[in-house]
């Protein structure tokens, strides 16, 4: 059991560590770049060690109380009778040994449900290195799908009916499912309808049950995610070319605002669910997708659509950038979340003004911070250099 609780905790720090750096917190403290990658596989090792623990202790478990079960079912009356027989009128006194009353370890048999839990660990885990991978862009992506259909995809057939946790089991293995889609169509193993198709049947595929992944404020918000990568993964595609063809990019800019906004309406609905988490996080990806969706409207794009509403797409996402904030501060939120919300508000304002003084004026924490937000801003898709040059970036 010791061992079983130490290749979990091992893989649950090694994958904590790994999404910090990934998600840019490293970088802004150390000088040196880390390689997430590395923690995320090591992660995948200690966790898959930890579900053959579990599957050979709780085999194990089974095994001996089906004996014990036998056992009882074997003793009939008669026995019992002839042991209540024998039984003395008395008790006979029982001498201890010293042992005895030395203390003993009680180890907590292992369940369906820890099972379960490593078994999500390692989707996850799964999940994390497709969006490493697919930065990269890489095509020996094959030993993900591998691992999955050989450690994995049998088991989630089966347990999560076990714990009744089919939907919980069918969310997790959607989001898997979408960035396996996003990884291979990086690779260049996948065309457009096709990844599109993925990303549509990822989630469409959950069965009905309880709650309606409709009215789940998470599998919302994982979907609407999706959306953002998939847009993003496009945007790589209509980079032009020699070879590009305008009717291909007119082509590619209507199937990105449709699932910009289809992240959109996620995350809208998400927000208005009364069992909603994280609120300051779902209004700030809410304005994210305006800006990403503003970004259309700029070269090589031109989206006509999006040139049009510029200007109700930057103030709408100056009111869910400032909800954001609002929501940040009064929950007592980690102190990022609060300058991240109000730095993009700024910046917003700013770009509608055409004019930065305000916004120097009005950002009171140090240049380097809002520099960084800025730049994350910029890597997103958010920002383009028109409007960095606003800012004298």
């Amino acid at each position: 059991m010791i061992r079983l609780t130490r290749s979990s905790n091992t893989g649950q720090v090694l994958t904590s560590l790994g999404e910090l750096i990934s998600e840019g917190h490293h970088r802004r403290h150390n000088a040196a770049s880390a390689d997430p990658l590395p923690l995320f596989q090591e992660a995948l090792g200690f966790f898959q060690r930890c579900l053959n623990l579990q599957e050979s202790q709780f085999t194990q478990l089974e095994s001996k109380s089906n004996e014990s079960e036998q056992q009882l079912m074997e003793l009939d009356d008669s026995t019992i009778d002839t042991m209540d027989n024998a039984a003395p009128d008395h008790p006979r006194s029982i001498s201890k040994s010293p042992d005895e009353d030395a203390w003993a370890m009680i180890l907590e048999p292992v369940t369906m449900q820890a099972l379960m839990d490593t078994l999500l660990a390692q989707v996850d885990t799964l999940t994390s290195i497709c969006g490493l991978l697919s930065a990269r862009r890489l095509e020996n992506t094959s030993w993900i799908e591998e691992y999955y259909r050989s450690f994995l995809h049998d088991k989630l057939n089966f347990i999560p009916k076990e714990t009744g946790q089919e939907h919980e089991a069918a969310l997790v293995t959607a989001k898997y499912r979408c960035a396996v889609a996003d990884v291979n169509f990086n690779a260049a193993l996948l065309d457009i309808p096709t990844y599109e198709h993925e990303l549509t049947e990822a989630y469409n595929n959950i069965p009905n049950s309880d709650p309606d992944p409709d009215l789940d404020p998470q599998a919302l918000c994982d979907r609407a995610d999706a959306e953002i990568v998939f847009n993003s993964s496009l945007q790589r595609v209509s980079i032009p070319t020699t070879e590009t063809i305008p009717e291909d990019n007119a082509k590619l800019n209507v199937i990105r605002w449709k699932h910009l906004t289809k992240a959109l309406d996620n995350l809208t609905l998400a927000s208005k669910l009364p069992n909603a988490k994280h609120l300051p996080r779902i209004h700030l990806r809410r304005g994210d997708c305006e800006l990403l969706r503003r970004r259309l409207g700029a070269s090589p794009s031109n989206y006509e659509i999006a040139i049009k509403s510029a200007s109700t797409l930057l103030r709408n996402a100056e009111i869910y950038y400032r909800a954001a904030a609002r929501l940040a501060k009064a929950e007592g939120a980690a102190d990022e979340e609060v300058e991240e919300a109000s730095v993009k508000e700024a910046v917003v304002i700013a770009i509608s003004a055409g004019d930065s003084k305000e916004f120097c004026e009005c950002m009171e924490m140090e240049r380097i911070k809002v520099k960084e937000i800025m730049e994350e801003m910029s890597e997103e898709g958010l920002l383009w250099d028109e409007d960095m040059k606003i800012f004298g970036f």
